[in-house]
This record gives C-alpha cells, sequence and structure tokens, in this order.
C-alpha cells in the first residue's frame, strides 16, 4: 500500500473473541502493528510490544491524541487466540479500550498483513518457526494509509511526531 491508499476491511476476532473488522476503527487515527507472542527474538515483536506499551502511556497523558487507537495483528492464530492474546495484553498492561489485539483466519490475515508489506514464511515443520519482517503503520481517521514504517528502526518519538502532525 501506498500513502493515500484506502486500508482495505477484513474480518477479525479481538482478545474477547468478538468479531471485529477493520472499519470498526474508522473515526479513530489508527497504529497498528504485527507481530506474533512466541517471537523469540527481542529486538522484533518483543520491541513492538515495548514501543506500543510506550506508546500507550504518552496518548493516555496527551489530550491532543486522546482518540488514537492501537492495534496489534497476530498472523499466528494457530497459537494466539483470542484467550492467548488476552493473556498477552494483561502482561502488556494494556488498556483495551485504546489498544486492541486481533487475529483471524490465517490466510486472511495474511492477506490484509501483506498489503502492507508483511512477509510471513511458516516452517512446515514446527509452527512455531515463523520467519517474518516488520511493518507498523499510521492510518488517519477515514481509513487511509499515512505511513509504513519498515523494520525496527522507528522510536515511539517518531510515531507520536507523525501522529501530531494528522491534525
Amino acid at each position: 500500500m501506498k500513502p493515500g491508499e484506502a486500508v482495505p476491511d477484513a474480518s477479525f476476532l479481538d482478545q474477547d473473541s468478538r468479531k471485529r473488522r477493520f472499519s470498526d476503527f474508522a473515526g479513530s487515527p489508527v497504529v497498528m502493528t504485527f507481530i506474533y507472542t512466541r517471537c523469540p527474538i527481542p529486538t522484533f515483536c518483543p520491541l513492538m510490544d515495548r514501543h506500543f506499551a510506550s506508546l500507550q502511556k504518552t496518548l493516555k497523558q496527551d489530550p491532543a491524541l486522546k482518540a488514537v487507537h492501537l492495534v496489534t495483528v497476530s498472523f499466528d492464530p494457530v497459537t494466539d487466540t483470542p484467550a492467548v492474546l488476552n493473556r498477552h495484553a494483561k502482561s502488556l498492561n494494556a488498556d483495551l479500550s485504546r489498544w486492541t489485539f486481533l487475529t483471524g483466519d490465517r490466510d486472511d490475515v495474511d492477506r490484509f498483513a501483506s498489503r502492507f508489506g508483511v512477509s510471513i514464511d511458516r516452517s512446515l515443520t514446527d509452527a512455531r518457526d515463523i520467519t517474518h519482517n516488520l511493518r507498523t503503520a499510521i492510518i488517519d481517521t477515514d481509513g487511509r494509509l499515512v505511513k509504513a514504517y519498515t523494520g525496527n528502526e522507528w522510536s515511539p518519538e517518531q510515531v507520536l511526531a507523525d501522529l501530531r502532525k494528522l491534525e
């Protein structure tokens, strides 16, 4: 996807097993990333979790950013069931009114993630072995891609600066 393009709608399950569509977040700016909870590389998925936890703290304190919603999409629906995502959210002290964790049908999630440039390769012999890259996106209130960060080189401060430019 390129900046300005509408994010495709897709169906998911959230951490509370509720059916959600990406379009449910329309009207709020969204910061979205893709992870899996068993990721063993500290500078990949666990770093995205830490960055989002940091973002959550600032979002709570900055009235200008009160409408921003964080979305974490797992591309490992076999392991990352809603119950697992709920426990994961609690371990991160996620405020579920502001930070939503999603999973869904593997093919649907893969298709959705690929639109953002996420590449996922699963081992045929070990379901826990997933090779992937990282993408984090800012989506505006109209559901259009504003910016996509590649890899893990972005900082919460950069995302906050980009969010402040949305106004």
